[in-house]
Order: C-alpha cells, then sequence, then structure tokens
C-alpha cells in the first residue's frame, strides 16, 4: 500500500441529528485515517445533509458545486488516491461523482441502515466504484440496481472507544433512539426489577408542551386511522399509535430511568459505569411498525466492547462471526433469556468481568477501523 494515501472524504460528523454535537462518525473514521498518516482533505456534509432533509434542490446543488470545486483545487495541487463518502440520496449531485470517477479517482460510498433503508442509497449508489455496507446480507440489493457492493462491517476507533476508570453505578444502560421495539423491552426490564436507564432520543416526556404534542400526534394519527384509504395503511397507523402509547407509558411510569441524549465522552463513561450495557438488532422494514422486524448490526456492537462494556444484545449469526456469544458479549434470543441475563448481571457485576476483558480483546485484535481501512485499500488496488 501507498505510504500516505491522499484521500477525499466528504462526511458528516454526527450519527443522529437529534444528539447535539455528536462527532462520533468524524473520530471513527477520519480520525483513524489521519492517525494511519494519511493526508485527509475532509469536507463536511452537514450541508448536503440538511438539503437532502429539507428536500432544498438549490441547497443540494450549492453542497455539490462547493464539493466539485474543493476537488479540482485540491486535486490539482496532488492527485487523489480515494474518494471515500458517506452520502446518500438527495445530499448531493450524481454528476459530481461521475466527474470525479473520469478525473480517475476510485470512490467508495459508506452506508449502513441498508437492512431496513436501503432508499436512503439506492439512487446514488451505481455512481460509485464500491459501495461499503456494514450490514453482512444485503450485497444483493446493490447488486440488482448495477451497483458494486463490498461488505465493510462496522468497528470502533480505541482512541475514542476504551474503559475510563469510574465507579459502577447503573445496573443497566442503554443509549440509543428510542424506536422500534425498544421501549417494550425496556419497559419489561423495568417492570421486573431491573434498574435500567436509557439515554437518547425520544425517551422522556419533557415538559408539559411536549406531552401535549405528543398526545395530539397520537390522537391524529387514530383519527387519520378511522379514514385511511387501505387496510395495510390502516395497519401502519394505528400501529404507530401503539407505539407512541407504548412510549408514553414507559415514561410516564419510570421519569428517573429516562434520560436525554449524552455527550459523545458521556456514552463512552457509560460503558464502565454500567453492570451490563444493552443493545437491541431488531429494526421495523422502513420505520413501519405494521411490517417485517429486521435485524442488523449497530455501531455500538463494536464500541461497547471496545470500550470495555459487559455488552447484552440479541444473538444473530453475523453477531457470532464478530464475537463469540457469551465469552465475549452477552445474547439473548427472547425476552425471558434477556431479563435473565439482564438482571443477573446487573446484581452480580464481579460474574461479568471475564466476559468484558474477553470482548475488548477481541475488539482490539479484529474490530478496529484501522483494520477496516487495511482491508478494504487491500480490496480494492490501492496496495
Amino acid at each position: 500500500m501507498n505510504e500516505r494515501l491522499r484521500i477525499l472524504m466528504i462526511l458528516a460528523s454526527s450519527t443522529n441529528d437529534a444528539v447535539p454535537y455528536n462527532t462520533v462518525w468524524r473520530r471513527n473514521l477520519y480520525d483513524t485515517l489521519c492517525k494511519m498518516g494519511h493526508d485527509v482533505v475532509l469536507l463536511a456534509a452537514e450541508p448536503g445533509r440538511r438539503a437532502m432533509v429539507t428536500r432544498d434542490a438549490k441547497a443540494r446543488e450549492a453542497f455539490s458545486e462547493a464539493v466539485l470545486t474543493r476537488f479540482k483545487r485540491e486535486h490539482a495541487k496532488r492527485p487523489f488516491d480515494l474518494l471515500f463518502g458517506y452520502l446518500m440520496d438527495g445530499m448531493i449531485d450524481p454528476a459530481v461523482i461521475d466527474e470525479i470517477r473520469r478525473a480517475g479517482v476510485p470512490t467508495c460510498n459508506f452506508s449502513c441502515n441498508n437492512v431496513h433503508q436501503f432508499d436512503l442509497v439506492d439512487g446514488l449508489s451505481p455512481h460509485f466504484d464500491f459501495n461499503l455496507h456494514s450490514e453482512r446480507d444485503v450485497g444483493d440489493k446493490f447488486r440488482r440496481i448495477g451497483a458494486t457492493p463490498l461488505w465493510w462491517p462496522m468497528a470502533s476507533n480505541p482512541q475514542f472507544a476504551h474503559p475510563v476508570d469510574t465507579p459502577r453505578t447503573l445496573g443497566a444502560s442503554f443509549v440509543g433512539g428510542n424506536y422500534g421495539l425498544r421501549a417494550d423491552y425496556a419497559l419489561h426490564l423495568l417492570e421486573n426489577g431491573v434498574d435500567l436507564h436509557l439515554y437518547g432520543p425520544g425517551w422522556m416526556l419533557s415538559g408539559r408542551i411536549a406531552r401535549a404534542k405528543r398526545r395530539l400526534h397520537r390522537d391524529l394519527t387514530m383519527g387519520a386511522a378511522l379514514f385511511a384509504p387501505s387496510l395495510a395503511t390502516q395497519a401502519t397507523l394505528t400501529a404507530r399509535a401503539a407505539r407512541m402509547d407504548m412510549m408514553r407509558r414507559l415514561a410516564a411510569a419510570h421519569p428517573g430511568n429516562v434520560h436525554q441524549p449524552v455527550s459523545d465522552d458521556e456514552v463512552i463513561r457509560l460503558y464502565s459505569r454500567s453492570n451490563v450495557s444493552l443493545g437491541f438488532l431488531e429494526v421495523f422494514d422502513h420505520h413501519d411498525p405494521s411490517g417485517p422486524v429486521l435485524q442488523h448490526l449497530h455501531l455500538r456492537e463494536f464500541e461497547g466492547p471496545m470500550s470495555g462494556a459487559l455488552y447484552l444484545t440479541n444473538y444473530s449469526d453475523e453477531l457470532a462471526e464478530m464475537f463469540e456469544p457469551d465469552k465475549e458479549v452477552l445474547v439473548w434470543r427472547n425476552r425471558h433469556e434477556l431479563l435473565e441475563k439482564a438482571r443477573f448481571y446487573a446484581e452480580h457485576p464481579e460474574a461479568g468481568d471475564k466476559i468484558r476483558a474477553a470482548g475488548r480483546k477481541r475488539a482490539l485484535a479484529c474490530h478496529t477501523y484501522r483494520h477496516r481501512f487495511e482491508q478494504l485499500f487491500e480490496k480494492i488496488g490501492l496496495v
């Protein structure tokens, strides 16, 4: 491999716009490449992301022009060896990617959540040389649209994710948004005596006005269901209303256990503060609660063990490729097993110390983003 690659990276720092000051992707991807000694020109993709969210064609065009102008200027100084993007449909004009490819620069686009949100990238993907997907079994989705897939699993950066010297003050914790079946599982644990604390968007009923808005949203959703044009639409709307009821019930019954989003550094501290750290792989297809329940690995499946967490999440064959179940991470297959393991390890944290150590050892040996980039550069011919 070239000792020092010149890489154009187009990246939004945040994993979630609802989490203030989140820079997880920058810390994992950009910081890793810089630590490896590569010459990385970072273009912040937040303007493109705002254009996508607001469907603002002018803003998208302005971002596209800015990317192309910066590329031409930097490429003239010293040619790029690679374009690495984390881009979605509506963020950038695909013609920009085409022009960069015509300049002789290999292009890669990274995407996640393809199991249930492939529509976010299906328009842009054919314009890249390689499409890096974090979930193992979605390659056929890319091939069907004429795009070239490359499985590139999640990982973590040990410079950021590491054990913190702090007392274990929490029985169990989960960090992430309140969606899918997470509220159901959380309420099941809390009602059965597990001291679970939840951090992230959507868990709290924050203020009287916010609560009134949530209730109004729920009532409007049920009202829309009564006049839905089809049974399928009616099923979706009533299932959404049921989700809202579950979330409100959880927050009202356990107000001391639901919390606002926390900083990146506090997320890492929580892994050390908690006797057991939870994960949930399940998602609804296209976020439709009346549809199929799917699974995929998240960033926390690697960040947690890397940080020294005693990590407990759903079993999946893909997870078992990454960590040895119940030796390096704890796994559950049903609500009963989730409750029994969460309760036991929350009350007997010393019983999980060997698993904590083994999970971190495996993460450091196999699942750093340095490993991922080295493997990527070899696969795409930069060796």
